[in-house]
Formats: C-alpha cells, structure tokens, sequence
C-alpha cells in the first residue's frame, strides 16, 4: 500500500491509552509528522482513533471518547456535529467503511483509516494512510480511500474474517 500509494502507512492497535501505532512504514519522500511506533493517538481527531471509536463498542472506548469531547477546543467542536457528536461521527465511519481527516490532527496533514477484523469479526487493528493536505485526497470515495479499504479487506481476510454471512 505504501508503495502504490507512495504515501506513509501505519497500523495502530487500541492500547490502555487510546489508539496506538504499532507499525510505521514511510514512502521514499517522507512526510515529517510527529508520530512513530508507540504514539498514542486520539480517538476524535484521528482517522484512525475515529475507525476504532466506529467499530468498538466497548465502555471504555466510549468513555475515552466522551472525556476527549469534554476537553475539545472550540475550533475541535466546530469540526463536529453539534447534536449528539460521537454518534453521529460513527455512523458516518461505519457508512464510508473508512474515516478520514484534514488538518484535524496535525495541521497540514491529512488521513484515511479503515478497520482490520479478525476471524470473530471484531476489530483488532486500523490499518492508516497519511500525507501532506495539499497532495493528499482525504475524501472517503477517493482512490486513496478505496485503496486503504482494499487492503484492509484483504488483510482481515487472511485474518480470518468474512463479512459474508456464513451459509448452514
């Protein structure tokens, strides 16, 4: 994907503390952002804290959500849907199969996530791609998102997962 897409690549795992980047590949031309292997990242202004708060359902996933919310600057709230923001943002994931980000983060960057399941159909990991805005199309029926949710079908199917329902 990286190659393809001559963009950087990251899959992140939900650690104890919020999304965290387990694996971080970059393009021949980097992009310099400041995160790497370890970073934590956000659950509300991330592409790829916003798959994870789609796809998991889990209480502590949902509380980490509300606490960030609760901190959210004014120009974060502004990014998101007044009424019931957390609900709506995942219904918008779960709809586009992917999320995707522009200058939330990190400004001048922006990014495109989609989930990886495993063979019990949850969630285990959110497979990311990120470059500079100006070059980079974050939108969810782009080629860069129809590539990232490509490939995280394809690696949740050798993990095991179909999103086929299975037949008796």
């Amino acid at each position: 994907l990286r190659e393809s897409l001559e963009v950087t690549c990251f899959i992140a795992v939900m650690g104890n503390k919020g999304p965290t980047i387990v694996r971080f590949e970059e393009p021949g031309l980097p992009v310099t952002v400041n995160v790497r292997v370890g970073s934590v990242l956000p659950l509300l202004w991330s592409a790829t804290g916003r798959a994870f708060l789609a796809y998991l359902d889990e209480r502590a996933v949902q509380t980490m959500a509300q606490e960030e919310l609760a901190s959210a600057s004014d120009e974060q709230r502004s990014s998101l849907t007044a009424k019931e923001p957390i609900s709506k943002l995942r219904d918008a994931v779960r709809k586009a199969g992917c999320a995707s980000v522009r200058d939330t983060n990190l400004r001048g960057i922006s990014a495109v996530s989609a989930p990886l399941h495993d063979h019990t159909g949850r969630v285990c990991a959110v497979l990311t791609a990120l470059g500079a805005t100006g070059g980079f199309d974050a939108t969810v029926d782009g080629p860069i998102a129809t590539a990232v949710r490509h490939e995280a079908a394809a690696i949740s199917s050798v993990l095991g997962y179909s999103d086929s329902p299975s037949r008796p």
